[in-house]
């Protein structure tokens, strides 16, 4: 896996709008918990933005990466049998992060997190799909109108990105297999977001079950 302080971003897509699309509705669903979440950990850092905001907001918030160049509170690989402080973290969340691992792996560490983890995690994926999106706004209307169709890349299994070992949507990793991974790793789907604009990222919030406590 190729760690992110090795890209030269400035000559990347990176840092698109499409991904600060992404940062509102990582905030929106974090601040969608309200008072039941302060205490945060962020697993899978490249700067401090979602950090600073979160704390300018009055949360709690550590950060964890496998890369130390990051400077993360927490140097942390998901692949290995890591341990972090059990009901430490109201919400344990990370963005585009499983992807990177291979399957299997990914599906253990969703378990890991899901044991320490106090109340929820918070995570998107990317979902691979063949889509068509058209955004309407109007002057008279305050939120634009959006007409979505999309269909599964179920006949390929080349993820967008070379970093990446799976992605929902492509041949073996139907979405279907992946809500069954939320389940058995003893959590419950609480909300699930797709942005039409950018149907790239599938967000969803999850709710440990009480009796994975």
């Amino acid at each position: 896996m190729e760690l992110i302080t090795s890209l030269d971003l400035r000559k990347s897509e990176y840092l698109s709008k499409d991904r600060f699309i992404s940062y509102h509705h990582q905030l929106r669903l974090i601040f969608s918990l309200g008072s039941q979440v302060n205490n945060i950990l962020e697993i899978g850092i490249f700067n401090s933005f979602l950090t600073d905001i979160l704390k300018r907001n009055g949360y709690q918030v550590s950060t964890a990466d496998v890369d130390p160049k990051l400077d993360p509170d927490i140097v942390l690989d998901l692949t290995t049998d890591f341990s972090l402080p059990k009901n430490k973290f109201d919400a344990i969340v990370l963005f585009q992060v499983l992807e990177h691992l291979p399957y299997e792996q990914s599906e253990q560490a969703l378990k890991n997190l899901a044991e320490v983890t106090k109340k929820f995690l918070v995570i998107s994926l990317p979902y691979n799909t063949q889509f068509f999106a058209l955004q309407l706004r109007f002057s008279y209307i305050q939120r634009s109108r959006y007409l979505l169709m999309k269909m599964p890349r179920f006949w390929s299994s080349k993820p967008m990105s070379d970093q990446h070992y799976w992605e929902i949507g492509l041949k073996g990793y139907p979405k279907k297999r992946i809500l069954n991974s939320i389940t058995k790793a003893g959590l419950t789907l609480k909300q699930e977001f797709i942005d039409p604009v950018h149907p790239y990222h599938l967000f969803f919030v999850l709710e440990k079950n009480s009796s994975n406590t």
